[in-house]
């Protein structure tokens, strides 16, 4: 990508450094993806804090694209509130009715997921 030691120093982004950091954003996506469809085999305690896990983290992916790809100068993080909100959504999709009635944005980043696929 053409990112150097010096650029991450300087804390400058530019269209390398975007690049590289969308190319790692889908990479990360990607293996959210993979990682739940492990969620199901796991003991029904274990199902929700992992799952509440993925997505908030996957919220972190959302909030370095919201700061412009700029992970030099601005944090990208997801407040508590934002994250006590997110745990009945994770919740419904540890559950069974989740796979024949996903929530509709679900349904939405998961055709957007298969379309992705990172390249460098």
């Amino acid at each position: 990508f053409g990112v150097t030691e010096q650029q991450l120093f300087d804390q400058r982004v530019d269209e390398n450094y975007i690049a590289l950091m969308k190319y790692e954003i889908g990479r990360a996506r990607m293996y959210y993806e993979r990682a739940k469809r492990g969620v199901p085999m796991l003991s029904t305690e274990g199902r929700l804090p992992v799952q509440s896990s993925l997505d908030c983290y996957g919220k972190i992916l959302d909030k370095i694209e919201e700061n412009g790809y700029d992970t030099l100068t601005k944090r990208a993080y997801v407040s508590k509130w934002e994250k006590l909100f997110e745990i009945p959504f994770s919740w419904y999709r540890t559950q069974e009715i989740a796979k024949a009635l996903p929530l509709p944005w679900d349904s939405a980043k998961e055709d957007e997921s298969k379309s992705l696929s990172p390249s460098p």
